[in-house]
């Protein structure tokens, strides 16, 4: 089951930007919708929409989060097996190999564009030796 846009909207186009895969659709101050054959609930549309819009699969109300709140994937290099499991979950590209480790020889995922990050947490659920966390952002002050 999709996520689904709700007559709240507004049709500020905040989820139609956002959307990884191209499933929303609305013109500018319209109602928007959802193709539920396209969308991988990601959850970034909720996440997103000011004037919380948006319900996920289960018919909650997703709230607004400030994009730099966003959680962000954190790998524990002493857990990953370097399989690429989240490179491939990722459906923004935002993860990259990093430098090889000096002791180990072995390259390991790194967040190398995190303004790219939906928060979808679809690396953290398909890393099959939980070296994903999703954290907070450490905000500068």
């Amino acid at each position: 089951m999709a996520h689904t846009i709700t007559e709240k909207c507004t049709g500020c186009t905040a989820c139609l930007k956002i959307c990884p895969v191209a499933a929303i659709q609305g013109e500018r101050k319209q109602l928007h919708n959802i193709d539920p054959t396209l969308c991988i609930d990601c959850g970034a549309c909720g996440r997103i929409c000011p004037v919380e819009a948006v319900h996920d699969p289960q018919g909650q109300v997703m709230a607004f989060v400030k994009r730099n709140q966003w959680h962000k994937p954190v790998v524990t290099v002493s857990k990953c097996i370097s399989c690429m499991v989240c490179l491939q979950d990722c459906p923004v590209n935002c993860l990259r190999w990093g430098e090889a480790d000096k002791e180990s020889h072995r390259a390991f995922p790194v967040l190398g564009a995190p303004v790219l990050c939906i928060a979808c947490e679809f690396c953290a659920r398909g890393c099959p030796v939980e070296a994903i966390e999703m954290r907070p952002p450490v905000l500068q002050e």
